[in-house]
């Protein structure tokens, strides 16, 4: 079976990943999607060593994005001994994924791409079916969960290719988000190809051309080499562009979700996550894999932390400008919790 996490970037989503990881039947797979760039939804059918180039093929500005410098608690390839690759430059699903599944991340991602060659040509739907079907198998799980940050932009895109799946659609407040997003090096790109490609039509939220979709991300990825990375990577873009970046997401997702039978998709947010977790922690486990065993709700619900918001610290006339960006993302959130609700 297959499911997925949706949801903006710093949205609480790696520790969806890890409690999900604890479950004795559900496979984690963080940030393949993200990783892969514009080579994440090929259109059409598809040869085999097309796909699994898009998963192993490293690139300039996705590795200056994503690596164990930028972000050391996500990017772990390069922890382990005997590396095979640079962990600044390595292949795209061995810099996040495999390290959280294996010790030997290099052994699984030879194994993986074995595998992956042996597919016939097809739609990228059902690559990464193949693929992540047996990945689950060789773990001993049934159901594989994929889980990458900004994804919720690709929720019509990610309906299209795994038609049966089921969907969590994780939220959090989006004046936190945004204060975090503004201070993640991904995001920050993100951020400003967004405010600077939209002019041009090129809006990297639409749900027919968005990063990883449309053709002419893969020529943009290539024009890497000649952009301000570092400058872009290391400053803290302007909060207002971030927190309107953000509402574009959620209103965005929220349209395309709205397309999805209720019955296979589930809303769950950051807050009510981390003020009562065993209760959300089981309706998530029900959700995915039909059962919440006891064992995992009491290792999983140790994980998650009340925060105070960053929010509430910042200057009044700053956080009312913060909070009034964010209002027609967190409407368009609030319309379809109720519509979920039967509201």
């Amino acid at each position: 079976m297959t499911a997925l996490v949706l949801g903006s970037a710093r949205c609480g989503s790696t520790l969806v990943s890890r409690v999900i990881r604890m479950h004795p039947e559900l496979l984690s797979l963080s940030e393949v999607f993200s990783t892969a760039g514009p080579h994440a939804f090929p259109q059409g059918q598809i040869s085999a060593a097309r796909f699994w180039r898009g998963l192993s093929r490293p690139t300039r500005l996705g590795a200056a994005m994503g690596n164990p410098t930028r972000a050391p608690d996500e990017f772990l390839y390069g922890a382990q001994s005997d590396c095979r690759f640079d962990p600044h430059f390595c292949p795209p699903i061995l810099s996040v994924a495999l390290p959280h599944l294996s010790d030997r991340p290099d052994a699984l991602f030879h194994w993986l791409g074995q595998v992956a060659l042996q597919a016939p040509r097809q739609d990228a739907g059902a690559h990464y079916r193949d693929l992540f079907g047996a990945l689950a198998q060789r773990m001993g799980r049934r159901v594989w969960v994929e889980r990458s940050g900004g994804s919720v932009v690709a929720a019509a895109t990610l309906q299209e290719m795994f038609p049966q799946a089921r969907f969590v659609w994780l939220t959090r407040n989006g004046a936190d988000t945004v204060l975090s997003m503004r201070d993640y090096p991904a995001a920050r790109m993100a951020v400003w190809m967004w405010k600077r490609l939209r002019p041009l039509g090129l809006d990297l939220l639409a749900p027919g051309g968005h990063y990883g979709r449309a053709g002419v991300w893969r020529w943009l990825q290539a024009a890497g080499g000649v952009m301000p990375k570092a400058s872009i990577l290391d400053r803290r873009p302007d909060l207002a562009d971030v927190a309107a970046f953000w509402s574009h997401m959620m209103i965005r997702g929220a349209q395309a979700m709205a397309a999805i039978p209720p019955g296979r998709i589930l809303h769950l947010s950051y807050e009510s996550l981390t003020r009562d977790p065993a209760a959300q922690l089981a309706r998530l486990g029900d959700f995915l894999a039909g059962s919440a065993p006891e064992d995992w709700l009491r290792r999983a619900a140790a994980l998650p932390r009340t925060r105070p918001s960053r929010a509430d610290a910042l200057p009044a006339n700053t956080r009312a400008r913060l909070l009034d960006a964010c209002a027609p993302g967190e409407a368009a959130v609030r319309d379809h919790v109720r519509r979920l609700a039967g509201g």
